[in-house]
């Protein structure tokens, strides 16, 4: 069941995360990481904070797609027409699904049986001479921080949020008239950001269903 999970899953999530990887290289051979503001170089970080979103977004819409398929009864069971009208509720959910975060993540994921809020911790590496470790309600900022940068981005906001997952933020240097800029250093922590959510997301929900391997189909 782990190998299904990945290839249903991890494969789509790795290819489409490889465009940020490609935006990144295209970003330092165009400027590099010398500083100054260079408008080309800005909307390309901003299109990695999209896509790196969007990333998220699906892959939550593909662990809820196969955990449907993995939990519907034969269609001889008796609650196969019961759960039926639920795989069709999750789908209408499925498809309202464009706000990815925490919230809206969980119920839906949730619904299908899994609750991957439990999994939202880990330990980055040392960070000066600490190591940072996140908590679920870190996680949960950090996610509705990144989705609101990408709704601004997404709207032609002029301003950009003031957010703290932005460097501009934190250092207190953001412009008077557009707000925050968005930086290579903020694409890459997003990239980041988004990759470990979704690992532990996924390594969760693999841990759970090798332990419950005969789940029991959907149920009233």
């Amino acid at each position: 069941m782990r190998l299904a999970l990945a290839i249903k899953v991890t494969a789509n999530f790795d290819r489409a995360m490889e465009h940020c990887d490609n935006l990144v290289r295209v970003h330092q051979r165009a400027g590099g990481d010398a500083k100054g503001r260079r408008r080309e170089e800005i909307s390309v970080n901003r299109a990695i904070v999209v896509i790196a979103v969007a990333s998220w977004q699906a892959v939550v819409q593909d662990m809820t797609k196969f955990l449907l398929e993995q939990h519907m009864p034969e269609a001889s069971d008796s609650n196969h027409g019961v759960a039926q009208l639920l795989r069709g509720h999750v789908l209408g959910e499925l498809r309202k699904f464009s706000t990815p975060n925490a919230e809206n993540t969980r119920q839906l994921l949730q619904s299908v049986g899994y609750d991957p809020r439990p999994h939202w911790t880990w330990t980055n590496g040392a960070h000066g001479s600490r190591a940072i470790t996140y908590r679920p309600h870190d996680i949960e900022d950090q996610l509705r921080d990144w989705l609101k940068i990408r709704h601004a981005i997404a709207h032609g906001d002029e301003r950009m949020p003031e957010v703290s997952v932005l460097q501009a933020v934190r250092e207190g240097s953001t412009s008077t008239t557009t707000g925050p800029t968005v930086r290579l250093a903020d694409a890459r922590a997003c990239i980041a950001f988004i990759r470990t959510l979704t690992g532990v997301t996924i390594e969760g929900l693999a841990s759970e269903l090798s332990t419950t391997a005969n789940a029991n189909p959907i149920t009233p």
